[in-house]
This record gives C-alpha cells, sequence and structure tokens, in this order.
C-alpha cells in the first residue's frame, strides 16, 4: 500500500494589507500523524472553508509572532469550534510568551465567552523557547530568533514530523538565524515582501537572491509579497505561492 504523503496547502499567502486580494498568513500540513496550522491570521478561517479543511480536525496551531495577521484568527477558529462543528478534542495553541494572555483578550473582545471552562474542548498553550524544542502531537518544534520589528519573540519555525522537515521564516529581515532554521529543510517557506528596496523588519527579493546558496533546503518557496512583488511575478526566479496551493513533500 502506498504511504500517504505529507502535504502543506497555502491556505493564506498574504501580507498585512491583504495585497492582490491575498488571504493572511496560515499554511495547513496534513500529515501521517496530525494537522497543523502554521499561522493564523484574521482570514484563515475564510480560507480553511474555501479550501476544503475542516478546522475541527486541527489539532495545533503554531504562531510565529504575535500580529495580528498571523494570529488573529485563532479567536474565529474557536468560535467555530465551540458553535458550528461543536469541537470535542482539544486545541493545541503554541506560540512565543505572551500568546495565552492576547488570544484571551482578543477573543473576549470579539466574543465574550468563547474560552470558558464549559467549552466541549480544552484550549492547550504552550510556549516556543529556542533553547527548547518541543514535542507536541508527535511533531518536534524548533524556532529560531529572528528580526522583526522590537520584538525579542517573533520566531521561524521548523517542523519535523513523519521523517519530514518544513521550515517557515515568519517575518523577518535577513538574519543569518534563517541559515540553521532552513538545514536540510524538505521544503522552506520565506517571506519576501519587496523587491528590491530593503524594508525595515521584512526581506526584499534582491537581498534573499544574494544569500540564496547559503540556504540549504529541498525546496524554497516566496510568500507575503507585497504590490511590487505580485507586480514583478514572471521576473522571479525563485518559485512563489498562491493561496491555495499545494506541496507533497
Amino acid at each position: 500500500m502506498t504511504k500517504p504523503a505529507t502535504t502543506l496547502r497555502c491556505i493564506g499567502s498574504g501580507d498585512a494589507f491583504g495585497s492582490g486580494g491575498r488571504l493572511n498568513s496560515c499554511y495547513h500540513l496534513n500529515l501521517l500523524s496530525t494537522q497543523m496550522l502554521l499561522d493564523c491570521g484574521c482570514s484563515s478561517l475564510i480560507g480553511l472553508q474555501r479550501w476544503g479543511v475542516h478546522a475541527a480536525e486541527i489539532d495545533t496551531v503554531v504562531i510565529s509572532h504575535l500580529h495580528g495577521d498571523h494570529f488573529g484568527g485563532i479567536p474565529y477558529l474557536l468560535l467555530e469550534g465551540k458553535y458550528a462543528s461543536q469541537r470535542s478534542k482539544a486545541l493545541t495553541l503554541v506560540g512565543p510568551p505572551g500568546l495565552q494572555q492576547r488570544v484571551e483578550a482578543v477573543s473576549e473582545a470579539f466574543y465574550p465567552g468563547i474560552i470558558s471552562k464549559n467549552n466541549n474542548f480544552p484550549v492547550v498553550f504552550q510556549l516556543l523557547d529556542p533553547q527548547k524544542p518541543l514535542v507536541v502531537n508527535d511533531a518536534r518544534i524548533e524556532c529560531f530568533r529572528v528580526r522583526h520589528g522590537h520584538s525579542k519573540h517573533a520566531y521561524g519555525l521548523r517542523i519535523e514530523v513523519d521523517g519530514k522537515v518544513i521550515s517557515y521564516s515568519g517575518d523577518t529581515e535577513w538574519t543569518e538565524n534563517l541559515i540553521p532554521l532552513s538545514q536540510g529543510s524538505d521544503l522552506f517557506i520565506v517571506e519576501c515582501c519587496a523587491y528590491d528596496q530593503p524594508i525595515p523588519s521584512h526581506l526584499d527579493y534582491r537581498t534573499l537572491q544574494k544569500h540564496r546558496s547559503k540556504l540549504e533546503c529541498r525546496k524554497l518557496v516566496l510568500t507575503h509579497m507585497g504590490p511590487e512583488m505580485l507586480s514583478r511575478l514572471d521576473d522571479l526566479e525563485l518559485d512563489t505561492l498562491n493561496d491555495g496551493d499545494v506541496f507533497e513533500i
């Protein structure tokens, strides 16, 4: 019998402004043993519905940093689990320090009471730490500090599960930590906001091209692209992600 493929579907590849009509950052890993989201931006539930991914089957959500276009979809995921699918199994939320406080505050502001002791499913919070890899629902999760604004807790993510390695830069300008993050990855998802004008806190295409040979991964794809990048897609030598794209890993 053929072993089922590990797949990654891009739920949303857009930036905070929805450039090009793209949804916020969200990537769905359908693995042999578990289902996982890497980031869960505000529009993620729309994308999950659009691409036929059942929110109630997701075991783990891993958040790279606490900006709304990367974590703001969690309240809607909780709302869907409580009222629409009547979810019963636990949902594990993994992210930077402050994740639980931020999720609870935003959830209470949006939909008071969606996190409560009376829920049919437990919500479990676990924190990322660059010094301590986590094992959550059969997946080994590492994080690497990246450079995004003034935050000390913006991370690139590395997921090892079912014999595969998927890495994700989160939002960052160039940092040498992208090199070990990429090493040995079957798929490396890299944000690339601009084309040739460096923007603080974000990568641009020319800088990434300059360092591409240092990133030792089997496949690299670009995401989180702004208007200039989207206008030059035909000029790019590196592969790009679109909402709905699926990769077998």
